[in-house]
């Protein structure tokens, strides 16, 4: 049965997925100069999605449950509907961003910064910044305006594997950021050390998957997950601050809060900086829950 799948299955799984990014890219392509109807495409994709995934959606809804205690299921609802709204229109907008079919200042928009002096204080120590976000709302936003504002941003990705190769690097790389992706052939490791060294401000996902990270056990929205350890120990090695940045969607803002220090020796989940860092994930996830993808693999399984 493993041969099967191996053989047969997972193939055409993969297939089918490269055909709906290729699909998806056209579509965006053409929707590029209507932002309107950018949204409204995106609004029907998302309740496709909710509608004709009913094991998906019931997935969302217990993992809504877990992470907010009390809510009311009308407004579970709410949240799991919204969020792939969200996603949708945030996807098929990154699409045309990476494209070059919109410009960045229209994708970014106008956002206010709050915060932006500890950043600058931390970059002034000379050992970089481990600047570290969240998949919450248009999550590029926040690299963007790095990159934008003038900062020399990294931004450490995996790319999916209906992507063509290559193609998120390129794009990142035409709006000023340095991309380092996650492969198996080579290390990501050393070229973030590098990156820090270098003085840069390196970008990583808190709730990023964990694979061969060598991930840490925690207790996060309700659920022991592993969530990734390398991007802190690296910090630790480089002695650059960690500074978290986040996107407040709905506010159209983005938050610098001020920086934490690397966590000093072996890294264990009572660690105060790592267990600083995932409440405050959590608190921005329970306070922008519509703008949070609750089926994501890096926290979603049972």
């Amino acid at each position: 049965m493993a041969t099967l799948r191996k053989r047969y299955v997972l193939p055409l799984r993969r297939a089918w997925r490269r055909g709906v990014f290729r699909t998806l890219r056209a579509i965006a392509r053409v929707l590029a100069p209507h932002p309107r109807a950018t949204r409204a495409v995106g609004r029907f994709f998302a309740w496709l999605n909710y509608t004709l995934r009913p094991g998906e959606r019931r997935r969302d809804l217990t993992n809504l449950r877990v992470a907010l205690p009390g809510r009311p299921d009308a407004d579970l609802r709410h949240i799991a509907r919204e969020s792939l709204v969200d996603a949708s229109v945030g996807a098929l907008e990154f699409l045309q961003l990476v494209d070059d079919a919109i410009p960045a200042a229209q994708f970014l928009g106008e956002v206010a910064v709050h915060g932006r002096e500890h950043l600058d204080a931390a970059l002034a120590g000379g050992h970089g910044v481990l600047a570290v976000g969240l998949h919450l709302g248009h999550f590029g936003k926040v690299p963007l305006w790095l990159a934008q504002a003038g900062y020399p941003v990294t931004l450490v990705i995996r790319e999916a594997r209906q992507v063509p190769p290559g193609y998120y690097i390129a794009a990142l790389e035409r709006l000023g950021i340095e991309a380092i992706r996650i492969e198996r052939e080579q290390a990501a490791a050393p070229r973030v050390l590098d990156a820090l060294r270098r003085g840069r401000v390196v970008m990583i996902y808190l709730d990023q998957g964990v694979k061969n990270d060598g991930g840490i056990e925690i207790d996060f929205l309700g659920k022991r997950v592993p969530m990734p350890a390398g991007p802190l120990v690296l910090a630790r090695r480089a002695r650059a601050p960690i500074v978290p940045v986040f996107l407040h969607p709905a506010l159209h803002e983005i938050v610098v809060h001020p920086a934490l220090a690397a966590p000093a020796g072996t890294l264990r989940e009572d660690d105060p900086t790592l267990h600083a860092l995932y409440r405050l994930a959590e608190a921005e996830i329970r306070a922008h829950p519509a703008y949070w993808q609750w089926r994501y693999r890096r926290w979603g399984r049972d």
